[in-house]
């Protein structure tokens, strides 16, 4: 029973011993890993900036890479592997006695007694004596906490170690070379490929749209950034190179004249090449052809006219203008007026060299137009703009001259010559004839020719059954024969006659014969004056 009692308390002693070692390797571990850390990511980075520097070829990259994996292999066995196979007994860690030495370091009062128990331990046999002695050692160490020897918080005394390729790694990549380690790391990791060490400057392409438009000038504006600006530079496309033109130090320009296919070029100075670009050129919408038909209005009697090449014209009011349109690379065609927009009807039609699209619109004039046609495609929204005008000629009214005569033997007689006009033709005349202060207008129609001239006699009252003692008004009227207008028509004079009954035509008639022979009473009288005159002159002759 006392063997066994004796027993139990040096377990326990072997217990806080093996406490103690796990804390022992742990401590190791976090040692290990902050020292990992610190030389590990040190070594990566000047191998990295190595690399960097000095832009070594694919076998030196070769040894520089395989070295830096057989030092990071190294570091991590020697700070992380052996601690963690230590601490979980995959290897041979340090014993009972080392243990013992650590932990009298730090309690220098248990040193030699925790020292002399393990020896004891190992020596006893069946002697009680020595029992007795462990015995009592171990129950002088049991209340000991080996564990307190080992102070985790010493390990932050490496921190400062992993400072070292932090502030490295901050100052490099951000004091103005920002690329440092992500190209050399990617140089490194290829080691087989070849690299060239890049150029000291670079060009950029200035324009803001690599977009050029058919058949127009193009201006490329490229610039040099750098620690090198060259004196002068090329461009290479279509297998040909050319000079740039230098508008200042480090810029350059080129022009493409009436470019009609995409463009894929590069530019080039001293050995140094930009990437290659490319010039999207935009199909511009055309018109290949262009007709108007001019339908005239009937009344004209003009036949259909067809105008080519053109979207001018003078025209007469009413005519119907029907566009034909020929296009290239054209998705929809407009007209565009002062305030309105019309779309052109699209018809394709197959052509021998090429597909062309066909457009049609028609209108009916009535005014002066001023227009333009504008073209699109789905790259450039009403890229050409054409201007035109229609002149619209006004249908004139008919004109008309009249000579009026009376008869001189019967005053109720009246004679008219006239002569009646019109730009495109004449429809009708008539005489319109009222009682003087009536609405009850009667008409009577005098023939004429349909032509653009044409006159006429008229003797009135003619056949007229007017009423005798009443008072006319009348006039003549001519049309011409503008049926949009509803026939436009011309007046002549209001003109005014009487109607006598036969008391006052017998009247006017005596009237007539008394003023006659009175006239001819003077007419005797003169002759006999006229006589006596002769015989006085014939005297003084004599």
């Amino acid at each position: 029973m006392l063997l066994e009692g004796e027993m139990n308390k040096f377990n326990n002693i072997e217990r806080k011993l093996e406490a103690f070692i796990r804390k022992y390797y742990t401590n190791e571990l976090l040692k290990g890993a902050i020292l990992f850390f610190a030389f590990g990511v040190l070594y990566f980075l000047i191998t990295l900036l190595v690399e960097y520097f000095f832009w070594l070829r694919p076998a030196a990259r070769t040894v520089l890479f395989w070295v830096f994996v057989a030092v990071e292999i190294s570091l991590l066995v020697k700070f992380i592997a052996i601690p963690l196979a230590r601490l979980f007994k995959l290897s041979k860690g340090i014993s009972y006695d080392q243990a013992a030495q650590i932990i009298g370091s730090h309690f220098p009062e248990v040193e030699d007694k925790l020292l002399n128990t393990l020896q004891l331990h190992k020596e006893v046999g069946d002697s009680e004596l020595m029992l007795a002695s462990v015995e009592q050692k171990s129950a002088s160490l049991e209340p000991i906490p080996f564990k307190l020897a080992i102070d985790f918080k010493k390990n932050a005394q490496y921190l400062k170690y992993a400072l070292i390729p932090i502030a490295l790694f901050l100052i490099a990549n951000y004091g103005g070379k920002n690329q440092v380690f992500s190209s050399s790391y990617k140089r490194v990791l290829n080691y087989t490929e070849a690299y060239e060490p890049p150029a000291p400057f670079d060009f950029f392409v200035v324009n803001e749209s690599l977009e050029g438009i058919e058949n127009k000038d193009y201006t490329l504006q490229i610039r040099t950034t750098g620690d090198v600006i060259p004196e002068e530079a090329f461009i290479h496309y279509n297998g040909e190179s050319y000079f740039l033109q230098q508008t200042r130090p480090g810029e350059f320009s080129y022009v493409f004249e009436q470019p009609a296919e995409d463009i894929t070029f590069y530019a080039q100075a001293n050995k140094v090449k930009s990437k290659s670009y490319t010039i999207d050129i935009l199909e511009v919408p055309s018109l290949v052809n262009f007709k108007m038909e001019l339908n005239y209005p009937n009344y004209t009697g003009k036949r259909t006219e067809r105008v080519n090449n053109t979207g001018n014209a003078i025209i007469p009011e009413g005519t119907r203008v029907t566009w034909l349109l020929d296009t290239k690379q054209t998705d929809d065609v407009q007209m565009v007026l002062e305030d309105t927009v019309y779309a052109f009807a699209k018809a394709e039609k197959e052509n021998s060299k090429a597909i062309e699209e066909s457009f049609n619109l028609s209108r009916t004039v009535f005014k002066n137009t001023a227009y333009e046609v504008s073209t699109s495609n789905a790259s450039l929204k009403n890229y050409e703009n054409i201007a035109y005008n229609l002149q619209v000629i006004k249908d004139q009214y008919p004109a008309m001259t009249i000579e009026a005569k009376k008869d001189t033997i019967n005053e109720q007689q009246v004679y008219f010559y006239g002569k009646v006009s019109d730009d495109y033709g004449l429809s009708s005349l008539r005489l319109v004839y009222y009682v003087a202060d009536t609405d009850a207008k009667q008409y009577k129609d005098i023939a004429i020719k349909k032509d653009n001239v044409d006159q006429f006699l008229y003797a009135f009252p003619d056949a007229l059954d007017l009423i005798e003692g009443k008072t006319y008004e009348y006039y003549f009227e001519v049309f011409d024969n503008d049926g949009l207008h509803d026939f436009k028509s011309t007046r002549s004079s209001v003109y005014s006659f009487a109607k006598l009954t036969q008391s006052e035509l017998e009247q006017e008639q005596l009237q007539q014969q008394k003023e006659s022979i009175s006239n001819l009473d003077k007419a005797l009288d003169k002759i006999e004056q006229q006589e006596q005159e002769l015989k006085e002159l014939s005297k003084t002759q004599k």
